[in-house]
């Protein structure tokens, strides 16, 4: 009786043990699954709110974003399930009768959502964000008749610098930096040259007209000195005239 009482704690014992065994791996199971099927398994920095019976949630793909890298902008879609047991259900074509514009500042852009290939009820937009800084999302619309209209913020899009290697200053940009350089001096030289051209012939145009200036001088004081002979001589002539004309009175009286 006694080893019938020994073997039956141990059979006991041992049933006990392999359900406790069977029950944590099942519940590991469980929740590896719901993590692997989870539709919100890239959640990442994506924000989630809540509109009656639907969750959105929108966050950038690649994350930081960074500014003049292409990205995506996603959109998750969940409906609160019918059973009442806190289950979320992918919604499909859940943006139809949805208009999203990305927003930074006061500068909107209209997105074009295609669905996911990866997941179901996410749906992803294109984008190269050319601004570090704050963006957002203009939400409006029904989804599965629940109104829609709000504004979501997103993670901000950050500079290239925080992943960067080597400085963009140093390395083979120094080489870059070089020749820039040289094409920079060369452009200098080129425009110095032509300068310089313009300024001899413009020196040769003022020394032609200097010429010719002093060329109309001499033709002035030559016209003056021929005007001053021509008076002397006319000068001259005059007095010649009147002596001739007293040296005829003068003989006219005498014969008399």
């Amino acid at each position: 009786m006694r080893y019938n009482s020994k073997v039956q704690r141990s059979i006991s014992l041992f049933i006990m043990l392999s359900v406790y065994l069977m029950t944590v791996i099942a519940a590991k199971n469980y929740s590896f699954d719901n993590v692997l099927n989870s539709p919100f398994q890239k959640v990442l920095a994506h924000v989630s709110t809540e509109y009656g019976n639907i969750t959105i949630q929108a966050g950038w793909d690649q994350e930081p974003p960074l500014v003049d890298e292409i990205n995506d902008i996603v959109v998750g879609v969940t409906k609160e399930s019918d059973l009442g047991n806190g289950s979320a259900i992918p919604v499909r074509n859940a943006l139809a009768n949805m208009n999203i514009m990305a927003k930074y500042g006061g500068v909107t852009k209209s997105l074009d959502f295609v669905p996911s290939q990866d997941q179901e009820g996410w749906y992803q937009a294109k984008i190269l964000p050319t601004r570090i800084g704050s963006y957002s999302l203009a939400l409006n619309g029904t989804i599965q008749n629940q109104p829609i209209n709000d504004e979501v913020q997103i993670e901000d899009v950050e500079s290239t610098q925080k992943i960067s290697f080597p400085a963009a200053n140093s390395g083979s940009s120094s080489s870059n930096d070089v020749t820039n350089t040289n094409l920079l001096n060369g452009q200098i030289s080129n425009i110095l040259n032509q300068i310089t051209n313009d300024i001899n012939n413009i020196r040769d145009d003022i020394g032609t007209l200097a010429e010719s200036n002093s060329n109309i001088q001499e033709g002035i004081r030559d016209v003056k000195d021929i005007a001053d002979r021509s008076y002397m001589l006319a000068i001259t002539a005059i007095g010649v005239g009147a002596a001739g004309i007293l040296i005829a009175a003068a003989a006219l009286v005498r014969t008399r």
